[in-house]
C-alpha cells in the first residue's frame, strides 16, 4: 500500500512538472510581441510629433517572431534602423482572411512604411484536407483557404492601406516551405509567391523577392533536410523545447535537423531571418532617402 501511494505521488509529480513544462513552452512561443500595435497606440507620446518614422511589419508566426527567429528583433538592432519605430503585427498562425480582419489596428497605427509578409499558412494549408480544417477550425474561416481566395484576401489589404494610410507598402514573398526544392511543399510555397508578385506588379506596391533569395542560397548550399512537411508539428514542437527550456539558437535547431534557413519547415533560423531583415532593411532606408 506505502508503495502504491509513493509510486502515485511521484506519477502525480511528473504529470504537474511535464503540464508546467509544456505551459512554459507554450506561452514563451504565443506571447505577443511587445512591440505590438495594441503597445504602440498606447504609447504617450508628445502631441503632434513622432521622433521616428513608423514601420509596421504584417504577418504571421514569421514576423511574430516566437516560434522562428525574430527577424523584427533582428531589424531593430541594425545601427542603420535607428530613427525607425518597428511595430511588429504578427500573429502566429494567421492566414491573409486574419489580416483582413485586423487592418482597423494597423492603419490607427498611421505608419510610413508597412511591409507585408504572409501567406505561409495559406500555401500550407493546401497540403492536406486535414491542414485545412485545422485552420477553418482555428480561425473560424467562412470557407476553405484555396489560392482564389488567398489573392482576393491580398487584394483587399493592399487596396485598403492604399486607400486610407498614406505609408510606402512592399510585399515579400514567402519562405519556402521546407527546403527541398522538388517537394509538392515548395511548389505551394511558390504558386503563392507567384500570386504575390503579380499582385504586387497590379497594385504598384513594390516587391520584396524573399524566396527567391532563399532559392537562391539553397542551390549553393544544399539543404540535408531530415524530415518531411508531413511531420511538421512534431518538428516543430521539439525545436520549440529546444529554444525554451535548453536555450538554443535556431540556427543551431536548423543544423540538428538538416535544415539551413528553418528549424523546422516553415519558420525561420537567424540565417534565414537574416535574410528577411536585410530586404525590410534596404526597402525602408530606400523611401527614407528618397523622402529627404
Amino acid at each position: 500500500m506505502v508503495a502504491l501511494k509513493i509510486a502515485a505521488a511521484a506519477l502525480i509529480i511528473v504529470a504537474v512538472v511535464m503540464g508546467t513544462t509544456i505551459g512554459y513552452v507554450y506561452h514563451q512561443a504565443t506571447k505577443l510581441p511587445t512591440t505590438n500595435p495594441a503597445w504602440f497606440l498606447k504609447s504617450p507620446r508628445s502631441p503632434g510629433t513622432r521622433a521616428a518614422q513608423v514601420v509596421v511589419l504584417v504577418g504571421d508566426s514569421i514576423t511574430h517572431g516566437a516560434a522562428s527567429a525574430s527577424y523584427v528583433d533582428l531589424l531593430a538592432e541594425r545601427p542603420g534602423m535607428d530613427g525607425f519605430l518597428l511595430v511588429n503585427a504578427g500573429i502566429n498562425g494567421l492566414l491573409a482572411h486574419g489580416v483582413v480582419q485586423r487592418l482597423d489596428e494597423i492603419i490607427r497605427c498611421a505608419p510610413d512604411f508597412i511591409t507585408i509578409l504572409i501567406g505561409t499558412n495559406d500555401a500550407y494549408a493546401l497540403l492536406s484536407e486535414e491542414n485545412a480544417q485545422r485552420y477553418v477550425k482555428q480561425w473560424d474561416l467562412p470557407q476553405m483557404p484555396d489560392a482564389v481566395w488567398f489573392r482576393e484576401n491580398l487584394v483587399a489589404i493592399i487596396e485598403r492601406l492604399q486607400a486610407e494610410t498614406d505609408a510606402r507598402l512592399a510585399v515579400l514573398s514567402l519562405p519556402t516551405i521546407g527546403e527541398d526544392l522538388d517537394s509538392i511543399a515548395y511548389r505551394r510555397g511558390a504558386e503563392h509567391s507567384q500570386i504575390i508578385k503579380e499582385v504586387a506588379a497590379e497594385r504598384g506596391v513594390t516587391y520584396l523577392p524573399l524566396q527567391e533569395r532563399m532559392v537562391d542560397y539553397l542551390q549553393t548550399h544544399p539543404s540535408t533536410q531530415a524530415y518531411p512537411v508531413e511531420e511538421f508539428r512534431s518538428v516543430m514542437y521539439v525545436a520549440l523545447a529546444k529554444r525554451y527550456l535548453l536555450g538554443r539558437s535556431y540556427d543551431e535547431i536548423a543544423a540538428d535537423n538538416g535544415f539551413l534557413l528553418h528549424p523546422d519547415h516553415l519558420h525561420l533560423s537567424e540565417a534565414g531571418a537574416a535574410m528577411v531583415a536585410d530586404l525590410i532593411e534596404g526597402f525602408v532606408r530606400d523611401g527614407a532617402d528618397s523622402i529627404d
